[in-house]
């Protein structure tokens, strides 16, 4: 799957033990740790790079309110979504694991959005087992219409009937 990234800590490592084979046990602890917190970047930094589908609970980004910018639900497989962060303009394609419920919401959200001419937003529940009772996708309210200036200084207006 990621072989590159795999192969680049592998050398990285052997380059560290390479390096410090007659160091001290403090050193070699620190070249450990400093080997382990390596392998963990490139696995993020790979996950951020590659040209598919990030699973979504690899995101490490606030995914509390997101807007749903395009959606594919393949069933008994996984949905597919393109999702804008708050902080971000651009894109993000993400993939969760199938789920018949996220499905549904989905498509009663998306349905909704289009009935009230506004867009979907999706809501992380925080994590698996925690409570699923809120829908993870909904649509967008309606924006609020503006303010009427009843006081703004114009009289009501009336209608007079031109010739009486």
């Amino acid at each position: 799957m990621m072989i590159a990234p795999i192969i680049f800590a592998l050398l990285l490592g052997a380059f560290i033990f390479v390096i410090l084979p007659h160091a001290g046990f403090a050193r070699r602890t620190l070249s450990v740790g400093i080997f382990l917190a390596l392998i963990a970047v490139v696995y993020v930094g790979a996950t951020e790079l590659l040209g598919r589908p990030k699973p979504l609970t690899l995101e490490w980004r606030d995914t509390a309110k997101v807007q749903v910018v395009g959606a594919v639900p393949i069933e008994n497989e996984a949905i597919y979504l393109w999702l804008t962060t708050p902080g971000s303009t651009e894109p993000r394609s993400y993939v969760l694991p199938w789920s018949q419920q996220a499905a549904q919401q989905l498509q009663d959200a998306m349905g909704k959005a289009e009935a009230d001419g506004t867009g979907v937003e999706m809501k992380m529940a925080g994590g698996p087992g925690l409570d699923t009772r809120e829908p993870m996708f909904y649509a967008r309210p309606q924006p609020a219409l503006p303010a009427k200036d009843y006081q703004g200084g114009v009289g009501p207006l009336v209608y007079t009937q031109p010739g009486l």
